[in-house]
């Protein structure tokens, strides 16, 4: 018999072998490529959105924000974004920056952090299982923080790196107060729903394209304590749920200090990117780290044809897959003009032909 989807990912997560490897969407296609499989999956008869309920082992879940108003286009750090649109969409591009040009620390103190009592915790627990209820026995994945990514939007990314090596004490006041507030919404979503959490999802991009953002010795000086401080209340607080960690790029030389800090899942697995092969990975981390990730938006999925998709899928599925420790997932957002025959082609490989027809089935318009 076919497992739940939580025992699916549990299984895998702990180094056994599941009756498949768990997919993942991941963080999922893009606004205008969800369009696109929305509209080109509805000539088929498929109804793209419950596809993917149907399809994804994980639940992302976070409790929802009750807090204060906040003025348009600014989120709960002061950080103020600019609509901007482009030929067939539209992102928000950050206009304000409230730590840009920090200087000394007590301007970092006075800074109006936000609250973490900010978001309803004591409806939480009926929200998840009210999705479990609607979309079946699926592992749940929350939120816990992404402090040095918070912190390059507040400064600018060139700021930030610069801060590194030139003001750390900056950094580490900012890193303070950013990890106090998820430290702290890390513990009030404990304490509401502990048993029910599978997997903490933590980020913060350390990786460019063919090395790191930043020397390993900044890591372990400035980033390091932050990240272990975290990673060690979420595994004291819910000693039975995965720490999983994300990070674009080529990440290999660093991987050994993100599994000190407390890492169990490494999520992206940017396969394009520099040292970041999956057998290399597999064969330096495969027996103390499980990964998430590993299908190409940069060139498989774009730019390949259905059956060479298949093909890579199944050689992820057996250098990153066997025995368990991994979730198969694209790398990152699908981009749009990704042809939708290479998005079921990954689902018919990872599923198998079975299920693959059963979720097609329950789709249909």
């Amino acid at each position: 018999m076919s497992m739940t989807s939580r025992a699916r990912v549990r299984t895998a997560l702990s180094h056994k072998e599941p009756d498949r490897a768990p997919f993942s969407w991941g963080f999922g296609p893009t606004y205008e490529m969800s369009c696109i499989l929305r509209e080109q999956l509805a000539a088929m008869g498929v109804n793209y959105d419950r596809l993917r309920l149907e399809t994804d082992d994980i639940l992302r879940l976070n409790p929802r924000y009750v807090g204060p108003k906040l003025p348009p286009h600014t989120d709960i750090w002061g950080i103020r974004y600019q609509p901007t649109r482009y030929p067939g969409g539209a992102y928000e591009q950050i206009e304000y920056k409230p730590l840009a040009g920090t200087e000394r620390v007590e301007r970092v103190l006075r800074h109006p952090w936000p609250n973490p009592e900010w978001y309803d915790y004591e409806s939480f627990a009926s929200e998840i299982d009210a999705a479990r209820a609607l979309h079946g026995e699926k592992a749940v994945m929350v939120t816990a923080g992404n402090p040095f990514e918070i912190y390059c939007w507040m400064t600018g990314l060139e700021e930030a790196l610069i801060n590194l090596i030139v003001q750390p004490e900056i950094v580490r006041c900012a890193m303070a107060q950013i990890c106090g507030f998820f430290l702290r919404r890390l513990e009030r979503i404990a304490e509401a729903v502990g048993d029910r959490i599978d997997l903490w999802f933590f980020a913060d991009d350390l990786g460019g394209q063919n090395g790191l953002l930043l020397s390993r010795t900044a890591y372990r000086r400035v980033l390091q304590p932050f990240h272990r401080t975290l990673f060690s209340a979420a595994r004291r607080l819910t000693p039975d749920a995965f720490i999983a960690m994300h990070t674009d790029g080529a990440v290999f030389e660093i991987v050994p200090d993100l599994l000190d800090a407390g890492m169990e899942v490494l999520e992206a697995v940017q396969v394009d990117c520099l040292h970041m092969e999956p057998e290399r990975l597999a064969a330096a981390y495969g027996d103390r780290l499980s990964f998430h990730g590993g299908v190409s938006v940069q060139k498989l999925l774009p730019f390949a044809d259905p059956q060479t998709v298949t093909r890579e899928c199944q050689r992820l599925l057996r250098t990153l897959g066997a025995g368990g420790g991994y979730i198969i997932a694209p790398t990152h957002a699908i981009q749009v003009h990704t042809p939708v025959a290479n998005v079921l082609a990954m689902l018919r490989s990872v599923l198998g032909e079975e299920e693959y027809v059963r979720a097609i089935a329950a789709s249909a318009l």
